[in-house]
């Protein structure tokens, strides 16, 4: 009977030589190589989902376009498009910005007059 040429730990470091466990043990203990990973898939992730619904959407708003030409529905999409347009048209937040300033600039005013104000003394009322 032969002995064996390598022992089964050269077998296993091997192993996981091969398969890439020592690189990812080696990725794990950087803390920064492993953020800068994550950052990266975050990115990837964040700019596959704008582009992803910037597709679908185009393409369902093609789609809508096209059955406005059918004779049934087509008067349902044409009404739903002109309100869609309308109502991006006439809606302005100009108000509720200016009510918003106002609000903020009254915020404003209160924190400068509680800065101008001295310190009050405490109440020390015997009991």
């Amino acid at each position: 009977m032969k002995a064996p040429k390598t022992s089964p730990d050269k077998e296993l470091v091997k192993m996981f030589e091969a398969g890439g466990v020592v690189e990812y043990l080696e990725y794990l203990k950087s803390g920064k190589r492993v953020m800068w990973v994550n950052f990266q898939a975050g990115v990837a992730k964040g700019l596959g989902l704008t582009v992803g619904l910037a597709m679908v959407l185009g393409v369902a708003v093609w789609v809508l376009t096209m059955l406005v030409d059918l004779p049934l529905v087509g008067e349902y999409f044409e009404e739903a498009g002109e309100y869609i347009t309308d109502y991006a048209n006439t809606t302005n937040y100009e108000d509720e910005f200016a009510e918003m300033n106002q609000q903020l600039s009254e915020i404003n005013e209160n924190i400068v007059n509680l800065d101008d104000q001295p310190p009050s003394e405490p109440d020390t009322k015997p009991d």
